[in-house]
């Protein structure tokens, strides 16, 4: 049975849709307070279920009537990528689930092995509302607007399974004709070609489509794309890359975050630029390379928990592992009173730069490029890359508009520039390359990350203690 016209999900889906979009506004601090403490006892009572959580709950002592609200989450312990893995797939969901209604998802494995999930309806519903919410602080209607989404519909990925566990099912009973979705992968020429032909008011990609799609808009290609606003996730966005793509479509270009493993929307980059978490369906706390709580403020990496649907839950997930910075109340011109993200997510531990002297820079703070770009005002440079080779080489490559190669400031000046800059950064023992190429290769189905990493970290603090 379709699961909108089964009440025990349709009306669920019905209730949300009504209340979930305008709730971060309506909410009282208090309010959203016992909202969230009766969601956490929820997911946790449920995490108890499931054989992964139980066997970690039974060895630390804990049952869930010992959890009051979200302030006990420290009482629980933490859940790693290896935990999921492992206790795939029967140890990820209560038993006797019936894993013919779930979804099975899987990451695409950037910080590592790939792991496997499950989602249910009830996830993707809630996170199709949640993308109302944000329509709606962008003036856009989910009804009346045109969208187009350029994702990653390779087997068993996020894209691919949100349309099998929600759109297909929407489709059958609802026609969805303001709706595009493409493969990000697909021939550019080709996914020009069809947002030209469909008009789309919004676009949601990666940065690198995002940036080959504002190069062909600027050689005159895509006359009818006009869209309202762009919003970009999955990828570091540079301010090189940002303001490209801006100046090509003339809208803005937003962030939004999400991963596989929270199946919506973790945050959304609002007009004024303020990164605000769903925090009524997100816990986001951040530690160090210790596992301890950082201060408020702080950079850490990402603990991650999610308070809504079954499947596999997720709850003091270290899986994620990117970069972020959490400031707990900010009110924002935009009107929005939430915790925020404050500079961005800075990128995966996985692809930070690491230097001789111990030296650690995620990669949104090393992308330096952008402000040497951008200070020249040139838009010379297609794409860029930055590949650590060894911990003290890096590669910086470079793909030149060929129309633009003329024009000033001359490759000289800007070759010499970008390794000024870069060796400033580093310092004298690692060697810079600013290298041309003619292209960015990236993996089958994945986009070009702007960083890559050949180094671990461990290897800069090992350097230390000798």
């Amino acid at each position: 049975m379709n699961p909108f016209l089964n009440p025990k999900t349709g009306l669920p889906f019905v209730k949300d849709f009504l209340t979930v979009p305008g709730r971060l506004k309506k909410f009282s601090p208090k309010k959203m307070k016992k909202y969230r403490d009766k969601a956490f006892r929820k997911t946790v009572a449920y995490a108890y279920t499931v054989p992964l959580y139980y066997k970690k709950y039974k060895e630390a002592g804990i049952h869930p009537r010992d959890i009051r609200g979200i302030d006990d989450i420290s009482k629980l312990p933490m859940i790693s990528k290896s935990d999921i893995v492992d206790h795939f797939p029967d140890g990820i969901i209560p038993k006797g689930y019936n894993d013919k209604t779930l979804q099975v998802v899987c990451t695409s494995g950037s910080t590592g092995k790939p792991v496997s999930f499950y989602v249910d309806f009830q996830t993707y519903a809630t996170a199709a509302v949640i993308s109302i919410r944000e329509l709606r602080f962008l003036n856009l209607h989910w009804r009346k607007s045109r969208f187009a989404h350029l994702g990653n519909y390779s087997t068993d990925k996020a894209d691919i399974g949100f349309d099998k566990g929600l759109i297909s099912k929407a489709q059958s009973i609802y026609s969805l004709d303001n709706y595009l979705q493409m493969n990000a992968f697909s021939p550019i020429q080709d996914v020009v070609k069809k947002l030209d032909e469909f008009q789309p008011d919004l676009i949601n990609s990666y940065p690198i489509t995002f940036q080959n799609l504002a190069y062909l808009k600027r050689k005159g290609y895509g006359k009818n794309i006009n869209p309202k606003v762009i919003t970009v996730g999955g990828y570091v966005l540079d301010e090189y890359t940002k303001q490209y793509v801006e100046e090509a479509f003339g809208c803005q270009m937003l962030n939004t975050y999400g991963a596989a493993e929270s199946s919506a929307n973790i945050a959304f980059e609002c007009r004024k630029g303020t990164w605000h978490i769903n925090h009524d369906f997100f816990h986001i706390e951040a530690i160090d390379n210790k596992g301890e709580i950082v201060e408020n403020g702080k950079r850490g990496h990402m603990l991650y928990t999610k308070m809504f649907g079954k499947g596999t839950p997720f709850i003091r997930y270290t899986g994620i592992d990117d970069w972020i910075t959490i400031v707990p109340e900010y009110e924002c011109d935009c009107g929005l009173s939430t915790p925020i993200l404050t500079h961005g997510v800075e990128g995966r531990m996985s692809t930070s730069i690491v230097l001789p002297d111990g030296q650690l820079f995620p990669s949104a703070s090393f992308a330096t490029l952008s402000v040497v770009l951008n200070g020249l005002k040139t838009r010379k440079v297609k794409q860029f890359q930055i590949v650590q080779k060894k911990i003290d080489e890096i590669d910086i490559l470079l793909v030149i508009d060929e129309d633009l190669r003329d024009e000033k400031p001359s490759m000289d000046i800007l070759l010499k520039k970008i390794k000024e800059v870069y060796q400033k950064k580093v310092g004298p023992k690692v060697a810079i390359n600013v290298r041309e190429v003619t292209e960015i290769k990236s993996e089958p189905g994945k986009p070009s990350p702007l960083v890559i990493s050949h180094v671990k970290p461990e290897e800069g603090l090992e350097l230390l203690k000798l």
